[in-house]
């Protein structure tokens, strides 16, 4: 049995018409998308999270900076880090953001109650009904992080093309409260001449849906930014040979 009550998807969500819009655009927007109940208990969960920095090195590898690398290199080390890779993102892919690995920690201790989520997450519940919206029958499993985005922080222009899985579709479930414009954190997606052709502010119980490989970027949080920017992000997956 699941160590945590199930979360509950919201049972009056009209499936067809997301799926069709989804189709028609490549993106889709699912507001009230859990049981409300359910997505106060993620938030307040989401709120006490001990996170990690996470930021590309010179390779483009995602370096992941716990507290206890903070605490033996010292902050100064690691703010002349996250300044190399402000730096890069002038001249291609960079971000610096908090994030927590759900499924790696769900293996260390199953039993801390942001699992809720991450067992939501890869339940069959959930990636059936991602199958329904995106229309792919393909998809077989998920790769998922909690982030959290702070004044400053942000992701570069990027497609979610990836070497190794077979991304079918990225998606974002909000818990962001009262969250102003012109605060940032808007995600974007580009055309190829570069200008921005749909951005989504961060909402609260919002599941965002959008295709693999799709040109997109956070915008970088204002300096005052007076609220938290936080989701559960991932991508649902699929063989790659089904996939094609």
């Amino acid at each position: 049995m699941p160590a945590h009550p199930p979360l509950r998807i919201n049972s009056d969500l009209p499936i067809e018409t997301f799926a069709s819009r989804f189709a028609r655009d490549g993106y889709v927007q699912i507001p009230v998308f859990l049981v409300p109940a359910d997505a106060e208990a993620v938030a307040g969960v989401m709120e006490g999270l001990t996170w990690n920095i996470v930021a590309p090195d010179e390779a483009s590898e995602t370096l992941v900076i716990t507290p206890e690398v903070v605490k033996k290199f010292g902050e100064a080390q690691v703010r002349q880090f996250l300044q190399g890779a402000i730096k890069r993102a002038a001249t291609g892919f960079s971000f610096v953001h908090l994030s927590y690995a759900l499924q790696d920690e769900y293996l260390r201790s199953s039993e801390a109650p942001i699992h809720r989520a991450t067992q939501f997450l890869q339940s069959e519940d959930f990636l059936d009904f991602g199958r329904r919206v995106i229309g792919a029958p393909a998809v077989t499993g998920v790769r998922i992080q909690a982030s959290y985005y702070r004044p400053g922080d942000f992701l570069t222009l990027h497609d979610d093309r990836h070497r190794e899985d077979t991304r079918l579709a990225a998606f974002t479930l909000g818990f962001t409260r009262k969250w102003r414009a012109d605060w940032g954190g808007q995600l974007l997606f580009h055309d190829a001449e570069g200008n921005v052709t749909r951005g989504f502010k961060p909402e609260f119980n919002v599941l965002t849906l959008f295709k693999v490989p799709a040109a997109h970027s956070v915008a970088q949080v204002a300096s005052y930014a007076a609220a938290k920017r936080l989701s559960l992000t991932g991508w649902l997956l699929g063989d790659a040979q089904q996939a094609a």
